[in-house]
This record gives structure tokens, sequence and C-alpha cells, in this order.
């Protein structure tokens, strides 16, 4: 086996730009592929977070408008062992918030401050001032503010289209990265989203907003909250099914990567097959008298074996290298107007471990043919023809 690996070592470095070629091809197809497959990976979780970061996982309604002793319902989801993180009440409604000549559309949201935080972290999305702890106090989205010119403290009037109004303290300021929801959201209290709705003195709730671990399982968890409720008159529904076209593109998008990796990896292993099988025929030779001074066929086939494992490793390792730095210009200069980057790459070690293990195994696969018809060539002949 040394031989062979002597061998394999002086074919290559004898013709060194046929060498060098051959491995920038394989660096730079592992570098694309490592890139693109990082790049899809950022822009999903970028999308998630977007779509799944300020809003609830699975959300369950109730076909009547509210729902009675929710919190019967929330210890019977939350004793359940499986996915669930947290399930917290809700009640939503539309309003207006009144400041001198300035009325503005609202969306009022209520829950206790505890749950807030539990499902939105809200307190780490909050730029000035601090979360709600009271009734007659709220929190109000960044460009809602710069509409109303408001600053904590002061006191702003929320009414609603049939009649309910209640003056409150703003607390504070959250930016949740939404134009739509700062511009429109005002949380505060549950009791006080209660009073807005008309559900105060009957403790019900709109909705009970629930958030799990693993958010791609969201509509297999949702069945199982279906099962534990098991009420007819509450409806489940999940992030998926109220996002369908993003779904959808993001599916779209994950088989377009596998489709460009996968014929990334099958050009540099033609390329891989193409010189090693010229070089089988320029060393036609040498192998022939390796051959004829006692070498088996199993070691000169070997030859080929070791010629496409250096190249593989030595094309792999420089492809990282290189998808590190493609992956480092793209972080620094391709940004957004508030200069952070447009998708945030996270370096997987993981994937590019398995990236590069299937590139080196996929080098060596390419040395089957060659070493095929190394092992059938016929010293006496390659001699005599020589």
């Amino acid at each position: 086996m040394f031989a062979s690996i002597k061998v394999a070592w002086r074919f290559l470095t004898k013709k060194k730009l046929q060498s060098l070629v051959i491995i920038l091809s394989i660096a730079i197809a592992v570098s694309v592929q490592i890139f693109i497959g990082l790049l899809s990976k950022g822009l999903e979780r970028t999308l998630l977070f977007k779509i799944v970061g300020n809003a609830p996982h699975i959300t369950v309604y109730s076909k009547n408008g509210s729902i009675d002793n929710w919190d019967d319902k929330i210890a019977k989801l939350t004793a359940k062992k499986g996915e669930i993180v947290s399930a917290i009440p809700n009640v939503d409604t539309q309003g207006y918030v009144k400041l001198k000549d300035i009325t503005e559309p609202i969306l009022i949201r209520g829950f206790t401050s505890e749950d807030l935080n539990k499902m939105y972290k809200i307190k780490s999305k909050i730029y000035e001032g601090k979360l709600f702890q009271n009734e007659g106090e709220a929190i109000l989205g960044s460009d809602l503010k710069e509409r109303l010119g408001v600053k904590v403290g002061d006191k702003i009037n929320i009414t609603t289209p049939w009649g309910k109004n209640k003056e409150f303290i703003v607390t504070g300021f959250f930016d949740l990265g939404n134009i739509k929801l700062n511009k429109s959201w005002i949380m505060t209290s549950l009791s006080d989203a209660q009073y807005f709705s008309g559900l105060q003195n009957e403790n019900k709730i709109r909705s009970i907003e629930i958030s799990i671990n693993n958010v791609y399982g969201a509509d297999s968890e949702g069945k199982i909250v279906e099962k534990v409720l098991n009420d007819k008159d509450l409806k489940v529904e999940n992030w998926k099914q109220q996002n369908k076209l993003i779904v959808s593109g993001l599916m779209g998008q994950k088989v377009c990567t596998i489709v460009i990796q996968f014929f990334v990896l099958l050009a540099s292993v033609l390329s891989i097959v193409s010189v090693l099988s010229i070089s089988v025929v320029q060393k036609y030779k040498e192998i022939g008298i390796l051959k004829a001074m006692g070498m088996k066929n199993s070691k000169t086939s070997l030859i080929f074996f070791f010629q496409a494992l250096f190249i593989g490793v030595l094309g792999t390792l420089i492809g990282i290298a290189l998808s590190m730095l493609y992956i480092k210009g793209f972080n620094k200069y391709i940004l957004t107007e508030e200069g952070v980057p447009l998708v945030n790459i996270i370096i997987s070690r993981n994937f590019i471990l398995k990236s590069a293990t299937i590139s080196v195994i996929a080098s060596v696969f390419a040395s089957i043919f060659p070493s095929i018809k190394s092992f059938k060539l016929n010293p006496v002949e390659v001699i005599k023809n020589g």
C-alpha cells in the first residue's frame, strides 16, 4: 500500500499544472456548494424569524368568538410533555388611539406581562422605557411613536368603534422589525384588552397562543393540540396554514439549492474521472513496467484511488477556506439600509463537515473507472507497444 501511495504522489507532482487545475476545480465546486447551502439556511432562518418571530406557532380560536375556562385549557396543554414551550391567553381587538388632533387605527393586544415576554421575548425588543406592569399602562411600536410624537410617561386615549374608552400611560416603545406591526400594535394588560372587547365580566379570551420547539412540526403538533383539548367549538391553526405561499416558497428554494449542489458536485466528479482517465493513458508505460516488476493489479489500481483521495482532500480543504472568504465578504458588503447583513449567514460546522465528507467520498468514487482501466492493463502488451 505504501508503494501505491508513493507512486500516486509522484504522478500528481510530476504533472503539477494538471494537478493544480483539478484541485482548484474541486475547491471552487466545494466552496460554491458550502456557500450556497449556508446561504440557503441563512435565508430560511431570516424569513422564519420575520414570520414566526412575532407570531405564535399555533393558535387556538373559538368558533363562537371567545374562549371560556381558558385557564383549564392552558393547564392541559402545558401539562402535556412534548414540543410545547408555552401556551398563553390573548385578547385582540380593533381600536383607535387619540392624541390632540391625531387619530390612528390600532390593534390592541392584551397579555399578562410575564406571558408576553415568554412568548415574544418582548423585553429584548423594547428599546426605550420598560414593559407595562399594571392596568392602564401600554407599550407602543416605534413607528406609532413617531407618528404620535409621544415619549415615555405621556398619556394617550384609546377608544373602540363601539364606544369603549380608556386613558393609558405609555411605559415603553418596542421594535419588532416590521413596519406594519410597529405602526399598528399597542400592547397592554390582558384585563384592559378584555375590557375593550367586552369579555372582562365573563373572564373570556379571544385565543390561546402556543410556541413549540420545532417550528417545522407545527402542523403535526397542531393535531395533537386538537386531541388534547377535544373541543368541537375550538379551531386550531398553525403558522404554516397562515403562510402557505411563503412555506411553498421555502420548499421550492430548498429543492433548487439541492439541485444546484448536486450538479456542482457532479461536475466536480466528472472532472476527476476525466483527469484520472487521461492519467491512466499517460502512464500506460509506467504502469506496465510496475506490473512487470511484480506490482499486483490491486496495487496499481490503488495508485489512482490515492490520487483521487489526495485531490479530493486538498481540493476540499481549499474549498472550505474559500467558502469562509465568500461568507465573510457577503456579511460585510451585502447589507440592508440599516447596515446589517441582508441574510445573516451562520457557519454550521455540521453542514461543512457533511459537505466535506460527501466531496471526498465523491472524489474517491471517481477513481473507480480509472482504477478498473489500470487493473485490466496487460504489461506485456503495454511494453511491446510502448
